[in-house]
C-alpha cells in the first residue's frame, strides 16, 4: 500500500472518516438542486482528488463543515427532503451494493449494520428490532442536530433506501413515527406528508420507526455470488481502515457513539470491535492507555459538544453522558476544565 493509499484509507491521522462517496453524493444532489456544488467543496476544505476514489475516506471534519455550508446556502428546508429523495445504494459505495443483493430487507440493513463503521459510526444509524417495529436512530452532535435543512435527509433517505430495493411505490406506507433533535420548522406539514407518520421535535434524538413487517420484504435483484462478492470487498476495506487506526482511536469512537445510551460497558465495546476483553486490555496498555482513560476522554470531548447546544439542559447532558446522577457529572466536569458546566456554558 503506498502512503497515498494509506492517506486515503485512514482520513486525517487516523482519526473519524467517512467513506468519500457519500460525501461526493451530497455534492452531487446539492448540484443538481441549484447550488453551487464547487463552492460548497471548497468551504468544506476538499478537493476534486479528495472524492476521486468512492472507497477513499474523507475527515468527518470535512464532512461536517460541508453539511454546514449546504445548510447556511439553502434558502429553506426543503434540501434536505430533495437530499433523502436523491439516497441511492450507489450512494453507500460497495456497502449499498452488497444491500441491493441481499435476500431481502432485514439481510440488506443488517449488512449496513455490520459495516457501519466503514461508513462511519458518527453518521450511520444503530438499527433496533423489536417485537413490532424496526427502529433507525441516532443521537446528532450539537454542531449537526440544529441544521434542519439537512438532518431531515436521513430519515427521508431511510424510507427512499426501503423502496428502492424492495421495489415499493412512494404511497406505500412504511413509517409510524419519527423524532429530530431540532425545533418544530415553520413546514411542519411538509414532514408529514413526505414521511407520512407523526414527527416530534426538539427529541433526544433523531429516528424513524418503521413497521417490523417491512424488514421481511424480498429485494428486487437478490444476487447470492455477487452479494458475497461485495461484503467480501467490504471486509477488505474495513480490515484497511483498522489496520490504519489506533486501537484507542477505535475505543473512543464506539465510546462516543455509544455514551447517549449509557455507560457501555468494557465487553460490549471489545465485542464490537471483534476482541477479548483480556486483548482489549492489553492492546491499550501498549498504546499507553487505559479503557477507563478513553472513557474519560470521550466524555469530556462529547460534554464541550453537548455544553454549545443551550437547548439541553446540564442534566440532560450529564444523561447522555452515561451518568445517572448530574453531581458525579458536576465533579468529573470540574476535573476536566476547572469549571462547572455552567460556568463553562455561560464563559
Amino acid at each position: 500500500m503506498t502512503a497515498d493509499d494509506n492517506k486515503s484509507t485512514s482520513g486525517a491521522s487516523g482519526g473519524s472518516s467517512v467513506m468519500a462517496v457519500m460525501v461526493a453524493g451530497n455534492l452531487e444532489a446539492a448540484s443538481a438542486y441549484g447550488l453551487d456544488a464547487a463552492s460548497l467543496r471548497e468551504q468544506a476544505g476538499l478537493s476534486e482528488r479528495d472524492l476521486a476514489d468512492p472507497d477513499g475516506r474523507v475527515p468527518l471534519s470535512s464532512y461536517v463543515r460541508l453539511l454546514q455550508a449546504i445548510d447556511a446556502a439553502s434558502a429553506d428546508r426543503e434540501f434536505g427532503f430533495w437530499l433523502g429523495q436523491s439516497v441511492s445504494v450507489r450512494s453507500l459505495g460497495v456497502v449499498g451494493f452488497a444491500m441491493q443483493h441481499a435476500p431481502d430487507v432485514r439481510a440488506a440493513f443488517a449488512c449496513l449494520g455490520r459495516f457501519r463503521r466503514l461508513l462511519n459510526d458518527q453518521v450511520s444509524p444503530i438499527i433496533e428490532e423489536t417485537a413490532q417495529h424496526v427502529v433507525f436512530r441516532r443521537v446528532e452532535p450539537p454542531s449537526l442536530a440544529h441544521l434542519a435543512s439537512v438532518m431531515v435527509a436521513a430519515p427521508v433517505g431511510t424510507l427512499t433506501l426501503v423502496r428502492d430495493l424492495a421495489g415499493l411505490p412512494e404511497s406505500a406506507p412504511l413509517a409510524v413515527a419519527a423524532s429530530f433533535q431540532h425545533p418544530p420548522p415553520a413546514n411542519m406539514a411538509r414532514y408529514r406528508e413526505v414521511l407520512r407518520c407523526p414527527v416530534r421535535f426538539d427529541a433526544t434524538e433523531t429516528s424513524i420507526t418503521l413497521r417490523r413487517e417491512v424488514f421481511d420484504l424480498s429485494l428486487r435483484r437478490p444476487d447470492p455470488g455477487l452479494y458475497e462478492y461485495l461484503e467480501r470487498h467490504a471486509r477488505a476495506l474495513e480490515a484497511r481502515l483498522t489496520e490504519a487506526q489506533p486501537l484507542a482511536s477505535q475505543v473512543r469512537e464506539a465510546l462516543i457513539q455509544l455514551l447517549p445510551e449509557g455507560e457501555p460497558e468494557h465487553a460490549l465495546i471489545a465485542r464490537r470491535l471483534g476482541l477479548g476483553e483480556r486483548t482489549l486490555q492489553r492492546r491499550l496498555r501498549d498504546e499507553g492507555t487505559s479503557f477507563a482513560a478513553l472513557l474519560d476522554e470521550a466524555r469530556a470531548e462529547l460534554a464541550r459538544s453537548y455544553l454549545g447546544d443551550s437547548k439541553l439542559a446540564i442534566f440532560e447532558v450529564a444523561y447522555l453522558l452515561g451518568y445517572s446522577e448530574p453531581s458525579a457529572f458536576n465533579r468529573a466536569f470540574r476535573r476536566w476544565t476547572g469549571k462547572s458546566p455552567r460556568e463553562y456554558r455561560e464563559f
